[in-house]
């Protein structure tokens, strides 16, 4: 293990737990025995205390979000772990729930003492097949224990879409329906609702469920030990791209990128690093902002974010002409349709960048692209076209001299997928990517 590496929620040894036994052997189930002794306010306090943010990509702070659904007057109340995980680039709850899916389903109780949920629920891909054997293992292994209640905690399997990760998104399929965000957020709107009942739900994400047994059988002021004072605890990241060493790793919050992409991830293969991507939510980085601390605050204050902790590196042999319109082409097929101006929008710079990328592209393009930009996210009801509008204008702001006619030539590598990843390999340290459609060849 590298020195800048810090494994809480993966094993020591990376080895995977294989029973609940050997999970309380190593002080498995102790958080939830604490948290059981306190009321839903009193753990309340103590994540907030704790400092914990959501490791899904927004990094807001996890006491605020159940404090709201706390002080609501429903009787019903649920609690949901979002295990989507459709952002190119990022693979880290499934590699967690390969290594110890044990945290989460003790997290997941912990939440639902704080609200008395009627029933807790897990939403992930049926395609993640893996993950789903081993989610449900731990979840009979807890049943049979007599830690949960058969069929308290439900596992939802939804398509293979993007937008099952938008939490409301993610709420239409738990209630039977199509991946199609809702108008109101879950603290409003939850789960199972009907004309009188709303029903509010807590969504976190899976790995920030995971941090709470630690929490709670070790304290707040031990969690705020490692990391930073904007982002107390470790992170989980994925590194794919044009470096050395890709990988899946767990560190303090507060390292800098330039420690994650050169100790770490080992330095470029081959030409130096031209441009850094935290999935497709935030603003391109370049290596004159590689000296960031890695949290939520730092990076946002710099006008980029540290979103899901999934980096794709690309080195000066790579045409941002391909990368911006791989990225745009990706989240305008992913639109669920339901916003004209996101829907068309998002289109629109998707067709205007292949111009370009074919060699058909003028400076009336980018133009076009710019002002696109700054309409396709009207009216929207999830953050989709925010991000197309936020990432695509960056990297023309950033890249300029690239999109000019005539920048297509011979020394770039025009070989390009989409980073879905599929699977990592800890012997080889290699990735597996889900096959790009034909025309991303």
């Amino acid at each position: 293990m590298h020195p800048l590496e810090k494994r809480v929620l993966l094993p020591q040894d990376l080895k995977p737990l294989n029973s609940l036994s050997e999970y309380k052997a190593q002080g498995g189930l102790q958080g939830l025995a604490k948290a059981s002794e306190m009321s839903g306010q009193a753990i309340i306090n103590e994540v907030k205390k704790s400092g914990l943010r959501g490791r899904g990509g927004a990094g807001f702070p996890t006491a605020i979000k159940w404090q709201t659904v706390f002080d609501a007057p429903d009787e019903k109340k649920y609690v949901v772990c979002n295990m989507a995980e459709g952002e190119p680039g990022t693979y880290k709850d499934r590699y967690l729930m390969g290594k110890n899916p044990y945290l989460l389903m003790e997290g997941i109780l912990i939440i639902a003492r704080v609200i008395k949920a009627r029933q807790a629920i897990i939403g992930t891909k049926v395609k993640f097949k893996k993950t789903v054997a081993s989610l449900q293992k731990v979840l009979k292994e807890f049943e049979d224990a007599g830690v949960v209640q058969p069929g308290y905690i439900k596992i939802v399997l939804g398509p293979d879409e993007y937008l099952l990760g938008e939490e409301k998104a993610l709420l239409e399929v738990v209630d039977g329906r199509d991946p199609m965000p809702r108008f109101f957020p879950p603290y409003m709107v939850g789960v199972n609702i009907s004309p009188t009942e709303r029903n509010p739900a807590i969504v976190n994400n899976a790995e920030s469920m995971s941090h709470l047994p630690h929490i709670f059988s070790k304290g707040a002021d031990w969690f705020r030990l490692t990391g930073t004072e904007d982002t107390p605890g470790t992170i989980m990241l994925t590194l794919t791209g044009d470096v050395k060493k890709p990988g899946m790793y767990e560190v303090p919050s507060g390292i800098t990128v330039r420690q994650f992409l050169y100790d770490l991830g080992g330095g470029p293969k081959d030409k130096p690093i031209k441009a850094v991507f935290s999935g497709v939510a935030n603003r391109v980085m370049t290596p004159d902002q590689f000296d960031l601390k890695m949290d939520f605050g730092s990076l946002r204050g710099a006008g980029v974010g540290l979103g899901s902790g999934g980096f794709i590196v690309y080195d000066e042999s790579r045409w941002m002409g391909d990368v911006a319109w791989m990225f745009s082409h990706f989240l305008a097929v992913s639109s669920c349709g339901q916003c004209v101006p996101c829907n068309l929008g998002c289109r629109v710079i998707t067709e205007h960048l292949l111009n370009i990328r074919e060699g058909r592209g003028t400076r009336d393009d980018v133009e076009d692209i710019l002002v696109e930009t700054k309409r396709c996210t009207n009216q929207s009801r999830c953050f989709l076209p925010t991000q197309e509008s936020v990432l695509i204008s960056s990297i023309i702001q950033k890249f300029s001299n690239e999109f000019y006619p005539g920048k297509v030539n011979g020394s770039f590598n025009r070989d390009i997928v989409v980073p879905k990843v599929e699977d990592f390999d800890d012997a080889t340290g290699q990735f597996t990517f889900e096959e790009s459609p034909k025309e991303f060849c």
